[in-house]
């Protein structure tokens, strides 16, 4: 799968079986774009876990102890 990482643009095996097809078309997506464009093994666009935004500010801002 071919997906942006800024937009909801995605391209997969089963939309176009193609393996350069889905190529061309993540580059001329970006090329039009300037978006950035990743690609996985999978059949469907990986998603983020459901955490609070809190508990990712919290572990990235150093503690002052």
């Amino acid at each position: 799968m071919k997906y942006c990482l800024d937009c909801d643009w995605h391209l997969n095996a089963a939309e176009e079986p193609s393996r350069r097809n889905r190529s061309r078309a993540a580059i001329d997506h970006h090329v039009d774009t300037g978006h950035a464009i990743d690609s996985t093994e999978s059949i469907v666009r990986p998603t983020a876990p459901a955490i609070p935004g809190a508990v990712l500010v919290r572990d990235l801002i150093p503690s002052n102890d």
